[in-house]
């Protein structure tokens, strides 16, 4: 998440009340750009601010409901930054529920997606197998057909060089038949 320059106290005892609700109207107009997580059952954690809700129960059955934050500064629910830090509270806890589930369905869209891939990589493959077994009697018949081609030419070739040889043989014979008639003439 983005950090915004807003710099927070950092220590919340320190500071006064009219201070708090600054940082509080702070964080509830841009709490969307911070990390934030729960902390315990109600509370949160935004940007590494701890805002916890509790209660203590009195005599005479009344309970007394007050806000912590940080650990440093108590908040009863009769100041005016209660209720604000408590809306903070139920929109960043809508927020983080918001986040896990856009979390959730890009993990499940991710594997989805690794599945169609390997189905379209298995399917491609299964198909090239069937083809090449398919094909694979005409690529032995066209090689058996080039091997006994290259043999027939090369049992040719050995065959006319004989041939050959006993041609320029007699044509040498000849030559030299024609040459002795020649000198014989003369």
């Amino acid at each position: 998440m983005k950090k915004n320059k807003h710099v927070f106290p950092d220590d919340w005892g320190k500071i006064s009340d009219k201070e708090a609700i600054k940082h509080i109207e702070y964080l509830l107009e841009h709490y969307q750009e911070y990390d934030m997580s729960k902390f315990g059952d109600n509370g949160i954690i935004i940007n590494e601010i701890y805002f916890y809700p509790s209660n203590i129960s009195l005599q005479h059955g009344v309970t007394f409901k007050y806000m912590i934050i940080n650990m440093q500064k108590v908040y009863g629910s009769t100041k005016d930054i209660y209720p604000m830090i408590q809306q903070l509270i139920d929109v960043c806890h809508v927020e983080i529920n918001k986040r896990k589930t856009e979390k959730a369905k890009a993990k499940k869209i991710a594997k989805v997606d690794t599945v169609i891939g390997a189905t379209v990589i298995c399917g491609l493959f299964i198909w090239g197998m069937i083809f090449i077994a398919d094909q694979l009697p005409n690529i032995l018949k066209m090689m058996e057909n080039l091997f006994k081609t290259n043999k027939v030419e090369n049992t040719a070739q050995q065959q006319s060089l004989p041939k050959d040889n006993e041609y320029v043989l007699t044509q040498q014979q000849i030559q030299n038949y024609r040459d002795t008639l020649k000198q014989v003439v003369k």
